[in-house]
C-alpha cells in the first residue's frame, strides 16, 4: 500500500508559520506567534483521478487548543502548480494562503487525528493545519495512505464498494491495525538510549541499578548516566565513581578533598586548619564546585551521589567563588595580590574590613 510520510524536508518546502521544527521532524507551537498555520505543497500520486485513503498523525495538545486539518485533492496539473506557488510564496500572508485552499473546496476535519479521505479523488493532495489557542501543542508522525484500508482486499469483489458503510466500518479495524504497526515500526526508537523518552530512560536506569526521577536532571544528563550505568556500577563505592558522576552532572571534573589523607600529611601544629571543614570523622570529604551552587543543583548532586559513594563517607559541597573575598580577620601586607581581582585596589590606613568584604 503506497504510504507517504510527512517529515522535516516537506515542511521546509511548504510554509510553516507559528511552529518550530524539531530535529525529528515534529512541529511545536510557538506561543509568541499570533497565527499557527502549516501549509504543505501537493503530494503527487502520479495517477490521474487518484484515490486517497486516510491521513493520520500524532498530536499532543493542551486543554484549550483547537486544531483543524484541511485536505484538498486536485487532478489538473496546471491548477495544482498554481496552488503550489501560492502555498510557498512568502510574500502572501499565511492566513490568505490558507483561505485560498478553503476557496478551492478543501475538506475540513476538526480535532481528528485519523481522517478518512475516501470521497477525495485527484492526482495531487494538498494538506494544511490551522491551530488556535495559546496552550502547548506538538504535531508529529503525519502519514498519508493512498488506499487507507488493510482488509478490504481480502473480501470478495461484491463487498469492496468504496466509501460504503462496510468500507468505513472495516476502516475502524484498519485504524487499530495501523496504530499497532506504527508502534512496532518505532520499537527500535523505544529501545535506543539515544532516542527513547525520559520516562523510558528512568525505567532503563532502574534495570541497571540507578534510581532516577523524571524532571530531576536535564534529559541529556539522565541519558549520559544511563549510558554509562554499567561502568559506574563497577566503580561504585570508589573515588573514581564520585568523580565521574560529578563530571557528568557538572560538565567538568570536580575538586575532591579527602580530609583523612590531608590530615596525615600535615604537621601536628597545622592540623587545626582542618577545623574549618567541620571534620567529625576520618571519613569526611569536601567537594569543591566551580560554579554557582543553587539549591536545585545541590539536590541533584546529593541524590545521585548517595547511590555511588562509599558506605561510611560523609560529603559536603562547597562553592568555589571566582571573586576574591576578605573577612575581618584578613591581613593585607605590603604588595598583597588578590588573584582574579581585576583592577588593582588600595586600602589606606584608616580602612576597616567589617563582616565580609567583596573586592570587585
Amino acid at each position: 500500500m503506497p504510504r507517504y510520510s510527512i517529515r522535516k524536508n516537506r515542511f521546509t518546502k511548504g510554509a510553516v508559520n507559528g511552529f518550530t521544527i524539531g530535529e525529528k521532524g515534529e512541529l511545536t507551537l510557538s506561543p509568541e506567534e499570533m497565527y499557527h498555520i502549516l501549509l504543505l505543497k501537493g503530494i503527487d500520486s502520479t495517477v490521474a483521478a487518484g484515490k486517497w485513503g486516510r491521513i493520520s498523525f500524532h498530536v499532543t495538545e493542551g486543554e484549550d487548543m483547537v486544531y483543524s486539518l484541511y485536505v484538498l485533492a486536485i487532478d489538473n496539473p496546471e491548477r495544482a502548480a498554481d496552488i503550489d506557488a501560492c502555498v510557498s510564496d512568502p510574500d502572501i500572508p499565511a492566513a490568505d494562503r490558507l483561505l485560498r485552499l478553503r476557496k478551492e473546496g478543501a475538506k475540513r476535519f476538526v480535532k481528528t487525528p485519523d481522517c478518512l479521505l475516501y470521497d477525495l479523488n485527484g492526482r495531487f493532495l494538498f494538506i494544511a493545519f490551522e491551530v488556535t489557542g495559546q496552550d502547548s501543542l506538538t504535531l508529529s508522525d503525519i502519514v498519508v495512505d493512498s488506499v487507507g484500508d488493510n482488509f478490504m482486499a481480502t473480501f470478495p469483489e461484491v463487498y469492496r464498494e468504496r466509501n460504503s458503510f462496510f468500507h468505513r466500518y472495516m476502516s475502524i479495524f484498519s485504524s487499530i491495525y495501523n496504530d499497532f504497526q506504527r508502534e512496532i515500526d518505532s520499537m527500535y526508537q523505544i529501545l535506543d538510549l539515544e532516542t527513547c523518552s525520559e520516562e523510558q530512560l528512568i525505567v532503563y536506569g532502574e534495570w541497571l541499578g540507578i534510581t532516577l526521577r523524571e524532571g530531576l536532571l536535564p534529559v541529556h544528563i539522565t541519558r549520559q548516566l544511563v549510558r554509562e550505568a554499567y561502568e559506574l556500577n563497577r566503580m561504585k563505592g570508589t573515588r573514581a565513581a564520585i568523580e565521574r558522576v560529578l563530571t557528568i552532572i557538572l560538565g567538568e571534573k570536580p575538586v575532591i578533598i579527602e580530609h583523612n589523607q590531608v590530615k596525615s600529611m600535615l604537621k601536628e601544629e597545622d592540623k587545626d586548619y582542618l577545623q574549618q571543614f567541620e571534620i567529625r570523622s576520618p571519613y569526611d570529604v569536601t567537594i569543591l564546585i566551580r560554579r554557582h551552587l543553587t539549591e536545585a543543583l545541590r539536590h541533584q548532586i546529593v541524590f545521585v551521589l548517595e547511590q555511588f559513594k562509599p558506605v561510611r563517607i560523609r560529603f559536603s559541597l562547597s562553592q568555589m567563588d571566582e571573586r576574591p573575598m576578605a573577612d575581618s580577620n584578613s591581613y593585607l601586607g605590603v604588595n598583597t595580590v588578590l588573584p582574579g581581582a581585576g583592577e588593582a585596589g588600595r586600602l589606606n590606613e584608616n580602612a576597616s574590613l567589617d563582616g565580609a568584604v567583596v573586592l570587585q
